[in-house]
């Protein structure tokens, strides 16, 4: 099979491409290499690979997609700080670019399947939030008014007790809150409508192995919490620290999707997340223990407007799909990071910041 992979060079999308040529699959791998992301093509790349370095919006379509069995789409500009910044761009790059190759691939003979990379923040603030005492459910939008008076947890309206958050399925109607999420779910709808093979969405929560970046302003909460243990600097936290998070490991979400390009029946839209509800000071002594250095977080309290209390998913359909559990955080921390070699200097680690 030949499969066509965008954003192969990137952290996910070349696990992915391991994963496919370890198989024995012909891998095209397509890629802008985004300076904000690349100084050039990085030394991991797999040999076996064919590589093209062009952006999805101006790609020539020539013969070297002809024969293309399968598309991987992963290819995305990320990070909601940089959508903030700079919306244009990041919009024609994910929703202009992710058209053009729905336009291609109209035009792809051979083609089979199409497995899109989506995001959890296509969501929003549309988890279900459950008062243990009365039953009543909300959703997860929060008040300034709480958030300024330290009551982090998202309360429930007849009680003002604290509610507890069920995990999200994908029968959750979207509702993102952001630029980024934006953009994902315009990516998802480019996919609406092509009936030319089986189109299935993968939407990820937060995703961490070998090769996550952890030295720029847009990395994300687990790889800042790496960086900064790996630095020898006691990670910083907002609010309380006992914010939920539900984070994957590249391995599964890698195993999904060869499964999906083996054939194995699965719904159209699969959840990518661990089930597994972890609290960010979990998440600080998890990833000390595999780094084999000594934490204690800082508590600093505030709030970012915006930020959900928890973040969770219901793991089920992707389970199905890979035939087990997927690994929860300290299984997972245990292979991505008990062998990162530090930053030199703590100025190294990442931009200044603070995880949430």
């Amino acid at each position: 099979m030949k499969v066509l992979v965008t954003g192969a060079a990137g952290f996910i999308g070349s696990h992915v491409v391991d994963a496919l040529c370890a198989r024995g699959a012909r891998v095209l791998g397509l890629d802008s290499l985004d300076p904000g992301v690349h100084a050039g093509p990085p030394a991991y790349l797999h040999r076996d690979a064919e590589y093209c370095w062009e952006d999805l919006r101006r790609c020539a379509w020539d013969a070297r997609f002809s024969d293309v069995e399968a598309v991987v789409h992963l290819a995305a500009l990320g990070g909601v700080a940089r959508a903030a910044r700079h919306p244009v761009n990041l919009i024609a790059a994910n929703c202009l670019g992710t058209a053009r190759l729905v336009e291609a691939a109209r035009h792809f003979p051979k083609l089979r399947c199409i497995v899109h990379g989506s995001s959890f923040s296509v969501y929003g603030a549309n988890y279900t939030h459950r008062c243990p005492s009365c039953g009543t459910r909300r959703n997860a939008a929060r008040s300034r008014a709480d958030l300024e008076r330290g009551e982090y947890e998202v309360l429930c309206a007849h009680c003002r007790r604290p509610t507890d958050i069920e995990p999200i399925t994908e029968s959750a109607p979207p509702g993102p809150l952001e630029t980024y999420g934006a953009s994902k779910y315009m990516q998802e709808l480019c996919l609406c409508g092509f009936t030319r093979c089986p189109v299935f969405v993968l939407r990820f929560s937060s995703v961490y192995g070998r090769r996550l970046r952890l030295n720029d302003g847009e990395a994300t909460i687990i790889a800042r919490l790496a960086g900064w243990l790996g630095a020898g600097v006691s990670p910083t936290l907002f609010e309380d620290g006992r914010q939920i998070r539900d984070w994957v490991y590249v391995g599964d979400l890698v195993d999904a999707v060869v499964a999906l390009l083996e054939g194995k029946p699965a719904p159209p839209v699969i959840n990518v997340c661990s089930g597994v509800p972890v609290r960010l000071v979990e998440a600080c002594h998890a990833l000390a223990e595999a780094l084999g250095v000594c934490c204690q977080p800082k508590i600093v309290g505030g709030f970012r407007p915006g930020d959900m209390r928890h973040c969770l998913g219901h793991a089920g359909r992707l389970a199905q799909l890979i035939g087990r559990k997927p690994l929860t955080l300290r299984e997972g921390v245990r292979l991505a990071f008990d062998r990162v070699t530090p930053p030199t200097t703590r100025a190294e680690a990442f931009a200044p910041g603070v995880a949430r």
